[in-house]
Parts: structure tokens; sequence; C-alpha cells
């Protein structure tokens, strides 16, 4: 229990440090290529499509390094590069030099990113027993929402002292300390050996491998499925939420940043409350929460209607995030707890693959098909959300009955 906790301690620590690191390079760099010139905008375009387009890519191959070798020497190693190269680039004092190394840092660590994000999913599983899942990655939502709440102020402060050369520094000596954290862990469950050698020439074998375990695995797989959808539909709601003043008229004219703090302390008390239920994981409890977020989203029309105040709408977007990631987080906990741990890190590379793809062919559908203006735009998406939760709780009873019948 003791070494558990420990455990428990130096994951969230060095993930929630790792987390500071991220979010302040890319404040400190989105704000450096926009302070360029008033025509910098296609640089932070490249910028932000680089990192989304190198996930896409490498997700996958990074959930096959990680059910290859010991994920704990991933994870270090990753940061340790990570920290060298943000330490790198802070000594650039030429800023025509400095756009350009940037640029190609930036992709450095998304490349660095696509292996560590799967593996830290995967290493969970190594380092806790199964019933303490869960609560781990409440943990972790915790501090990643306290810090994507507090960090962004603190950078600003940073930003305006030490200027980009000086956060460039902290965030590398950041990754440092992430790295240090994460070889203190000392694993209580690792089931199997992890090959060091010769992994490599197999790596389209184990992917293969990888998407045939996820099709022989029903009810995962329709659980993934289900999460592309739900990140199809939640393009639309972040595509709607700065045209809030829009939808909801004579009201505040900071409604959009109402809102995004509404979902912010929606999304901390989820991550709390997350921690105490749900002892026990089933599939009726997830698809509950997902069709509460969708209910709580769809009636910010009726909120408005009734009470026309801006912090009572807010309740809306609030209690929606609040639900929301009560269900992330025991989409993910469902996932480690039952996926063996031969394949966890694939499985987890095509979650992370499959999301990435389907949040932009959302943005592209719903800037065609909605109208920013609509009162009802949030029911719809809420409405859908709903559906969904229906439709695969459904589907998931119908594969655990014929799961039954076979046995």
């Amino acid at each position: 229990m003791q070494k558990e906790k420990k455990n428990m301690l130096y994951l969230v620590s060095s993930k929630g440090i790792s987390r500071f690191g991220d979010i302040m390079f890319d404040f400190a760099n989105n704000t450096f290529l926009a302070g360029i010139s008033p025509h910098s905008m296609s640089l932070v375009g490249i910028y932000q499509a680089l990192e989304n387009i190198i996930g896409v890519l490498f997700n996958l191959f990074g959930g096959v390094i990680a059910d290859n070798f010991r994920r704990k020497k991933i994870i270090v190693l990753t940061n340790i590069c990570s920290g060298i190269a943000c330490i790198l680039l802070s000594f650039i004092n030429k800023d025509t030099w400095l756009i350009y190394a940037v640029v190609v840092t930036n992709v450095i660590l998304a490349f660095l990113s696509s292996f560590s994000a799967p593996t830290y999913k995967a290493f969970t599983k190594e380092i806790v027993e199964k019933q303490n899942i869960s609560k781990i990655n409440s943990y972790l939502e915790t501090i990643s929402t306290i810090i994507k709440v507090t960090v962004p102020i603190i950078a600003i402060f940073l930003y305006g002292k030490i200027g980009v050369h000086g956060v460039l520094l902290l965030d590398g000596i950041s990754f440092l300390i992430a790295a240090l954290l994460i070889f203190l862990i000392i694993p209580i469950n690792e089931e199997i050996l992890k090959n060091d050698k010769n992994s490599l020439l197999n790596i389209f074998t184990d992917l293969v491998q990888g998407f045939k375990y996820l099709v022989s695995h029903k009810q995962i797989c329709i659980i993934i499925i289900l999460s592309a959808l739900v990140n199809f539909f939640l393009a639309a709601y972040n595509l709607l939420l700065p045209y809030s003043n829009q939808m909801f008229v004579n009201l505040s004219d900071g409604l959009y940043g109402i809102f995004l703090a509404a979902e912010a302390i929606g999304g901390l008390l989820g991550a709390i409350v997350s921690s105490f239920v749900n002892k026990e994981l089933s599939i009726k409890k997830l698809m509950f929460y997902l069709g509460l977020s969708g209910l709580m989203l769809s009636i910010a029309p009726l909120l408005y209607i009734v009470f026309h105040r801006a912090i009572i709408l807010a309740i809306s977007p609030a209690l929606f995030n609040l639900f929301l990631t009560i269900f992330n987080i025991h989409f993910f906990s469902f996932v480690q707890r039952d996926v063996d741990n031969e394949f966890i890190g694939r499985i987890f590379g095509i979650i992370f693959t499959v999301a990435i793809i389907f949040m932009p062919i959302g943005t592209g559908v719903f800037t065609i098909l909605l109208n920013p203006e609509m009162l009802f735009n949030f029911s719809i998406i809420g409405i859908a959300v709903m559906m969904l939760s229906l439709v695969f709780l459904v589907l998931l009873k119908i594969q655990c009955h014929l799961v039954k019948e076979n046995l």
C-alpha cells in the first residue's frame, strides 16, 4: 500500500509538472510567433497544425512501442529529450532562427508525445492495483484541470518578466523534473517482460495484432467507436463556444469567457467527484454519465429563456463538463482495467489517433451545417450525445448478452 501511494504521488506529480511545461511552451511560442508581425497568423497556424499531423501519423506507432519496450524507460527518455530540446531552444537569441527553431522543436515534442501519451496511460496499470485505477485517473484529471486554469495566468506573468527564452528554459527544467519523478516509481504489476531488442523490426506486425485484438474484443471496440462519435459532436460544441454572444443575445459581452470559466469549474468538480463514485465500473453507469452530460447541455436554451441571466446560463456548460469529465475518467479506467497489459499501449495509441481524426472532421462538418446565431444549437448537440448514450447502451447490452450465450 505504501509503495502504491508513492507511485501515485510520483506519477501525478510528474504528469502535472509535464503538463505545466506543455502549457507554458505553447503559450510562450504562440505569443512569440503572434508578436512577430500582424501577418504572422500563418506561422501560428502551421505551428498548431503540424502538432496534430504528427499525432495522427505517430500515435499508433507510439502504442506499439509502449507494448514492446519498458514503459518507465520510454517516459523517462521522452521527458529528458523534451527537456533538452527546450533548454537548447532557449539559447537561440536571433529571432529569425528562433522562429524556425520553435516550429521544429514543437514537431520534435509532438513526436515524443506520440510515444509518451499512450505509454503514460499504459504505465498506470503497472503501478497501482486494478481497484485504484479509477482513483489515480481522477487525481490526474484534477491536477490537469487545476493546471489548465491557473498556468495561463502564471504564464502571462512569467513571459512578461523573463521573456520567451526564460520560459523555454523553465519548460526544459520542468520536463527533466518530470523524468526524475518517473524514475523513482517502482512498478508493482509488471505482468510481462518488455522486449528491448529487435522489437522495431516487428512494428507493423505488432500494430496489425493490436487492431485484431481490438476487433476480437467487441465491447472495448464499441466503446472506442462511441468515444470517437462523442469527439465528433464535441467539435461542434467547441466550434460554437466563441459565438456564445450570438446564440444568447443581450447578455454579458464576456459570455464566452464566463462559459470557459464554468467549464473549468465543472471539469474540476467532475474530477473530484469521480474519485468518490463508480467504485465498480459498469457500462450502465458509464452511459448514464454521458447521457447526463448531454441533458445538461441541451437545457441551455431553456435556462436562457426562463432566467435570461449569464451566471444561471453558465450552469449548463458547467454541469455538461462535470458529467463529461466523469465519463472520460471512467472510460479510460475501463480500458485500462479490461485490456490485456500486452496490448494496452496499442489500444491507447488507436484511441488517441481516432480522437485527433474525428475532431477536425466534426469541425468541418458543423462549420457547414450549423448557424452560430441559432438559439437551440446546444440543444441539438446535447440531444445527439444523449442519443449516443442510449444507442450504445443497447448495443453493449446486446454484446454482453451474446457473450453470455456463447459461454
